[in-house]
């Protein structure tokens, strides 16, 4: 019989209730099944289950996890998963329906569960259009895993969980943790350190995805609409990008994706400043896995273009 999470995971006793008398799942030489419903928690699933566990994504290399459309294989790996990480409020949908659905055995971990929420950034006055970026239900920003700390936190909830959902290889989990978060830990500081002393503390961005790495790095994010790869920002956003770029000292403007070339100098000219690149994580191409990028090395990426726009020293 499955034993309960502890309270501090915030899983429903429903899901819980009625665990069938199966053997712990890898007592018996079986891995430990574990889903995760995108590429940051699979890697931290990964880190923690080591060799005792089988660990599935849902979201597939490339894509991104809010276009995810589940299949009946799927399905099917979530009902007889031992142990689903996502998140939740509408962050995938599909997801939420599908852990609902789940048998009593299987065990949900919600991470926005585990960690403090933020509201979304408001998108600076005067852009059109919407800004890129979800906003859960609530008003929630869903992007958690973009700040170290909470990823460190969510990394513990998911030890908890398999520790709880295998005892008998507890120990082990907990010092796979421990070897993983390390790099978390590391980064962090490297976070500290390199935001510590910049000329400004503003990001730009037109993916309203950094407020969480704004908030615990003593930066402020202004979200703009009306940039994106496929569409020329109309006079009036341009005109609302100069004056904020000219009032807060900023030298760059912050992009998801790389912008082509005619649209970089457009809005280079117009404001006098660059355009750079901020990866939001959310999913890793094939070419990104075969070169052997990880969670740690492009938040790295991340906080070089960050030093480099803000002017830190």
């Amino acid at each position: 019989m499955r034993p309960r999470l502890p309270s501090a995971l915030v899983l429903t006793a429903t899901l819980l209730a009625g665990c069938g008398d199966a053997a712990t799942p890898a007592a018996g030489g079986d891995r430990l099944s574990v889903v995760a419903s995108f590429y940051p928690l699979e890697e931290a699933a990964r880190g923690v289950g080591g060799d005792l566990a089988t660990v599935v994504n849902l979201t597939p290399p490339g894509q991104g996890p809010h276009d995810l459309e589940l299949q009946p294989r799927q399905q099917a790996e979530i009902e007889s998963a031992d142990v689903v990480l996502y998140l939740g409020r509408g962050f995938q949908p599909q997801v939420d329906a599908a852990v609902a659905g789940a048998p009593a055995d299987v065990v949900p971990v919600d991470l926005l569960d585990q960690v403090e929420l933020l509201s979304v950034d408001p998108q600076l006055d005067g852009t059109a259009g919407e800004v890129d970026g979800e906003v859960l239900s609530g008003d929630v920003d869903p992007h958690v895993w973009l700040d170290p700390t909470r990823m460190i936190a969510m990394v513990d909830a998911i030890t908890d969980a398999f520790a709880d959902a295998d005892p008998g290889h507890a120990a082990a989990y907990r010092a796979n943790a421990r070897a993983y978060l390390q790099d978390l830990e590391g980064l962090d500081a490297e976070y500290r350190a390199g935001l510590a002393s910049c000329r400004s503390d503003v990001i730009v961005t037109s993916h309203r995805a950094f407020g969480y790495l704004a908030d615990s790095y003593g930066l402020r994010q202004i979200p703009i609409a009306g940039i994106s790869p496929e569409i020329e920002p109309d006079p009036k956003t341009l005109e609302a990008i100069a004056a904020e770029a000219e009032a807060e000292g900023v030298t760059t403007i912050f992009l998801e994706s790389i912008a082509p070339p005619d649209l970089a100098e457009t809005v280079a000219d117009e404001i006098g400043a660059r355009l750079d690149l901020l990866d939001p994580i959310e999913g890793l191409t094939r070419q990104q896995i075969d070169e052997g990028a990880t969670y740690a090395s492009i938040m790295r990426e991340n906080l070089e273009r960050l030093r480099a726009g803000l002017g830190c020293r």
